[in-house]
């Protein structure tokens, strides 16, 4: 009962709020249709606001049923007598096809062949098989509450139609010898009720059509849970920036988005807003409240704004103050990995001259100045939605996550992509030793007899599978002879390399020397690629076996496209190119090559300090579930990674802190070698993902051929009833948060409000 609520709700809600008419139809030679709708529908219709036109469609133009003008269709017709009942079906189909919505009561009104019937009812889920026959003794089975009487229990004509598609529901039907024959059914495309099933044994109508107005009137927006970014053609490059990082941020986060302009966003009526769950203004330009924003609101939709604060409706409550900021912080219950006590905290310099006064909202983030705490991102129940705002700079990319935190917990509930992964990269190792003091300490005895011992040991404790990352040497040189009289000055490269080659990790390559592959450095793309062949050549001598490098690191964290394309060249099996996530060039985020080789550009790396690697991993954890952490062995040398001349031993603590705060917070995420990482990528990357809110499920489709479990988190204030296709495998009440897995093609979660 409850899927034919939901159904029918949104049927006629699409009627109700769409700018678009509905077209009633009936047949003039016969006037029973018209007197009918006359009678049953129009009352309805206009006592809710809702425009139509009433035609005969036996001098009305075929061709005139189109969406442009009408949402809808309503026939009521007695005869089945028609001209041209193919054109009429055909256009029928066509409507239906373009999303517009046809319901007939009695019949279609057409005599033709059964195919061409078919090509249409099938478009509703059903298929019309004849088998006309008057059932005299039968049993209804039907919703009470949709019928002011029971139905008629006199003879009654029927024919045969079967249901195929799982979204038809059946309002009506007569069971007789086994047999049961569908009258009222109803579909998201539309529906008919058959014949005179509508009527008492007293000919009294029967049909509750105002409470089904009314549940329709009920109808929440987001079916699609989608989010609809407005913004302006004239916007500054700071607005377009911005939206870039939003854009990135949905992406990643398997959230699907459209985009679209001012003027473009103005003309839409209310039935083009239905897909979407947000709509967020990422733009200067000034917001006008408008009827179907007011719907949209009223309707369960969040309206969230980044924009000017005299922009949005709390521009009565601004006060003039400078202020110099210190911090942001972001309240703990946005995720459950923080960096202080106070929450997550990014440490930030700037001025601030506006300061806002608020009642009841819920602040998710502050500005901290000496003396007080600055709202900056806040929300509050709007109507039957939400309202919030983001403060513009606060949407960088070291941020992204907490943003996106930030707009999911602006909803009931919703849902984002989670990968479920972490790679451990070791950059520089094994590294050429020189058998030279730094700190005290010879290079070999540090890197090989202290370094290695202590980093293999760290990953038995955290059950760590790491990737190596070697360069083999520093000369710089970018013209042949390729040789490796560095990595052999002594025995401990080799010694660790083959150690790597025999255990649980991966080796990866920092090419033939720490040289960058740009094309400023490599002018001849020959030796480039000769190079990396070498190099590979010399690790296969050392083995004594052949091997396939995936792992590629860029030197120095820069590439461009002639190194790209030369790397790729001289070892096509690289399927992973590390850069970093910091850099302003184009390899700063995940994105595939035309070979399928995945950019991934690290966010986290290095020893300390913490405040800032958790918030870097809770950056990019919480807008699509990864990280890779990168360290170094001469880190400990480092003037620049280690500038405050901690011991190794304190630099071991740093990183065990870490790590343990991650095992705790996620014992459940998943550690992987960037090899076995990259299907897992590229499928995450590549698949989109389809979301259906259906009363208070919420539905995800995913791809079937995928690879599986897929993962989820979930932000919701509703408790979850049920999962299926599914599991929850963490949740963290204090943050809302469930992490999910599903082995299938869908996952439902039904939540409690559904049982009232």
């Amino acid at each position: 009962m409850k899927k034919f609520i939901i159904i029918l709700l949104l049927i006629l809600s699409l009627f109700v709020f769409s700018q678009k008419k509905i077209l009633l139809l009936y047949k003039k030679t016969e006037e029973y249709g018209k007197y009918m709708l006359q009678n049953y529908v129009i009352p309805i219709l206009e006592k809710n606001g809702i425009s139509y036109d009433l035609k005969d469609i036996e001098t009305f133009n075929y061709y005139n049923i189109s969406t442009k003008e009408y949402l809808g269709v309503i026939s009521w017709y007695y005869s089945t007598e028609l001209k041209y009942p193919n054109l009429y079906l055909r256009q029928l189909s066509n409507f239906v096809e373009n999303n517009g919505i046809f319901f007939f009561f009695n019949n279609l009104g057409v005599s033709t062949n059964q195919r061409e019937i078919n090509n249409f009812l099938n478009k509703l889920g059903v298929h019309y098989m004849y088998g006309y026959k008057v059932l005299k003794n039968f049993e209804p089975l039907y919703e009470k509450e949709f019928f002011t009487a029971t139905p008629s229990t006199l003879p009654q004509p029927v024919e045969k139609y079967k249901i195929f598609e799982k979204d038809v529901n059946i309002l009506l039907e007569l069971k007789s010898n086994n047999e049961t024959y569908p009258l009222i059914f109803i579909s998201p495309k539309g529906g008919g009720a058959l014949f005179n099933s509508f009527f008492d044994n007293n000919k009294e109508f029967i049909l509750n059509i105002e409470k089904i107005f009314n549940i329709f009137l009920k109808k929440t927006v987001g079916s699609k849970n989608k989010i609809l970014l407005v913004k302006d053609k004239y916007d500054t490059n700071y607005y377009v920036n911005i939206q870039y990082q939003i854009e990135k941020m949905l992406e990643y986060a398997k959230i699907n988005f459209n985009t679209t302009t001012i003027s473009t966003f103005y003309n839409k009526s209310f039935i083009d807003l239905l897909d979407y769950r947000y709509i967020i203004w990422i733009t200067n330009a000034k917001y006008i409240d408008t009827e179907n924003t007011e719907m949209f609101l009223e309707n369960g939709g969040s309206i969230v704004y980044i924009t000017d604060l005299h922009n949005t409706p709390w521009k009565d409550k601004i006060k003039i103050e400078k202020h110099a900021i210190s911090k942001i912080i972001f309240d703990k219950r946005l995720f459950p990995l923080t960096n202080s006590k106070d929450g997550i905290e990014l440490e930030r310099t700037f001025e601030e001259n506006l300061k806002i006064v608020l009642d009841n909202e819920t602040i998710l983030s502050y500005l901290v100045s000496s003396n007080e705490k600055l709202p900056a991102i806040w929300y509050k129940k709007e109507k039957g939605g939400y309202i919030g705002y983001i403060y513009p700079p606060l949407v960088i990319k070291e941020l992204r996550g907490l943003i996106l935190q930030c707009i999911l917990e602006m909803q009931d509930y919703n849902i984002m992509g989670f990968l479920n992964s972490y790679i451990f990269y070791i950059d520089d190792f094994p590294i050429p030793s020189y058998e030279i003091k730094k700190k005290g300490i010879k290079d070999t005895d540090f890197y090989y007899k202290i370094w290695w011992k202590d980093i293999k040991d760290f990953a038995n404790s955290y059950n760590i599978k790491y990737t190596f990352i070697t360069p083999l040497s520093y000369n710089g040189a970018s013209n042949p002879p390729f040789d490796f009289s560095e990595f052999l000055i002594t025995d401990e490269p080799i010694k660790a390399l083959m150690e790597i080659d025999n255990s649980k990790h991966e080796l990866g390559l920092h090419g033939y020397n720490h040289l960058s592959l740009l094309k400023e450095n490599w002018t001849n793309k020959e030796n480039l690629q000769e190079g990396l062949k070498s190099a590979k050549k010399f690790i296969e001598s050392v083995l004594g076996h052949p091997i396939f490098i995936n792992s590629y690191v860029a030197p120095n964290n820069l590439i461009d496209e002639f190194g790209v394309k030369n790397l790729i060249k001289a070892l096509p099996e690289i399927k992973t190119i590390g850069t970093t996530y910091t850099s302003p060039d184009e390899f700063s985020e995940y994105k595939i090559l035309e070979n399928f080789t995945i950019i991934i550009p690290r966010p986290t790396y290095g020893y300390y300090p913490l405040k800032k690697i958790l918030l870097t991993t809770i950056n990019t954890l919480s807008n699509f579930g990864a990280f890779q952490h990168f360290i170094h062995p001469d880190d400990f040398f480092s003037n620049e990674r280690n500038p405050l001349n901690k011991s190794w031993k304190e630099l071991l603590l740093h990183l065990d802190k870490f790590y343990y705060k991650i095992k705790t917070t996620f014992p459940w995420l998943r550690n992987q070698t960037a090899s076995e990482a990259y299907p897992y990528l590229f499928e995450f990357l590549t698949e989109k993902y389809e979301y259906n809110i259906k009363g208070n499920s919420l539905e995800v489709i995913i791809e079937s051929s995928t690879i599986k479990p897929k993962y989820f988190l979930l932000r919701t204030k509703i408790p979850i009833r049920k999962v299926i296709g599914g599991k929850i495998i963490a949740f963290y009440p204090e943050n809302d948060i469930y992490i999910l897995s599903s082995e299938l093609s869908k996952l439902t979660i039904k939540f409690l409000e559904e049982e009232k």
